[in-house]
């Protein structure tokens, strides 16, 4: 009975299309062109370019976008569709094709305008090795990318990087500059933000903490503390104006200070240091420790004894006997005052130290 059901049913659905009258289609001779015709366009706030398009009419089955852009592309719709097309920062006149069931089409145009926000947020990031320096930056909004100006020419042409890469530059001279960074929107629409740097000159032997364009940028350990001061005591051998304080404070027996050398350390010719220290009493054992950078288990190390107390007085490290060639490639410079000795940030541990030289 169920078979026979389904059957009848097929017979009746096939007999019943079959009398349809061709004068039941007669309505598609005498419907209209579409009419009403509208675009809507959704611009994104991101400076991507992506504009959603959607139309709508009366009587449409399908539509044609011509995107206005000059591109040979064009994009199909059905009606309650959208389509997404990326536009650069411009005006432009989107063209709709809109079709009915019978062939008969309307074309309506309406401009579209698309205009990119000004970058924000906009951060330089810089970073200086004696004379160069490396430049990156973020933004939001900065889809075309950054121009960047080092600030050493007044004709200086900027570069151009993208979004996360980042640029090199190389200062001929040690100065104070200004680094410029354009943020493109991708359109006209720019972001310009400054950061000023120090360009200094290489920090190299001898050492005499007079120069304005040298960075005498010492590091502690273990409770050290370290300066560059004015010189209090410009008597007998030393009357230069700057020179170097060491302190050992009461927190690591090992306590001491460290400065990385802009290159290894050149023993081709000499391989004695001297140093002019000033101490406030005598028998402060003073360590000079070499070292490669990045890796102390390369090191070399020589000690030697104050004997003058409220004077200046030359110390002298001689590595003759331990340093062969330049193989170690030592490169960082250490002071250790009284090694294994707990200080107490007195006078009676701190050290004036100045003009550290390699010589014979």
């Amino acid at each position: 009975m169920k078979r026979s059901i389904i059957i009848l049913s097929l017979f009746a659905t096939v007999y019943g299309c079959s009398k349809i009258p061709d004068g039941d289609l007669d309505f598609l001779k005498t419907q209209a062109a579409p009419s009403s015709n509208t675009l809507l366009f959704d611009v994104s706030n991101d400076n991507s370019g992506k504009v959603t398009i959607t139309p709508n009419s009366a009587g449409a089955s399908s539509y044609v976008i011509n995107f206005g852009d000059g591109s040979t592309e064009t994009a199909t719709v059905l009606p309650g569709k959208n389509v997404t097309h990326v536009y650069k920062e411009g005006v432009y006149p989107v063209k709709v094709t809109a079709k009915s069931m019978n062939g008969l089409t309307s074309d309506t145009t309406a401009q579209l305008t698309v205009t990119f926000r000004a970058p924000e947020n906009v951060v330089i990031n810089a970073s200086t090795d004696a004379h160069k320096a490396t430049v990156s930056a973020t933004a939001d909004y900065a889809t075309g990318g950054f121009k960047v100006s080092f600030g050493e020419s007044a004709n200086e042409e900027p570069t151009l990087i993208a979004a996360g890469a980042s640029l090199e530059h190389t200062y001929a001279k040690a100065g104070n500059y200004t680094i410029k960074v354009e943020a493109l929107s991708g359109g006209a629409a720019t972001t310009v933000a400054t950061k000023d740097i120090t360009i200094y000159d290489p920090i190299t032997l001898p050492m005499t903490f007079e120069l304005a364009t040298v960075n005498y940028a010492w590091g502690d350990f273990g409770g050290n503390s370290t300066s560059v001061i004015p010189n209090p005591y410009k008597t007998g051998i030393n009357t230069s104006a700057t020179v170097g304080k060491i302190v050992k404070n009461g927190q690591e027996t090992w306590a001491g200070n460290y400065i990385i050398m802009s290159a290894p350390i050149d023993f081709t010719q000499h391989k004695v240091f001297k140093v002019k220290v000033y101490s406030w009493r005598a028998g402060m054992r003073v360590l000079l420790q070499l070292e490669r950078n990045g890796d102390n288990t390369f090191q070399e190390n020589m000690e030697a004894v104050t004997t003058k107390a409220n004077q200046w007085e030359t110390l002298t490290f001689d590595f003759s006997g331990k340093i062969k060639d330049n193989s170690k490639l030592l490169q960082n410079i250490l002071f250790f005052l009284d090694n294994g000795v707990r200080g107490n940030s007195t006078d009676q541990f701190t050290l004036l130290f100045d003009d550290i030289e390699l010589t014979n």
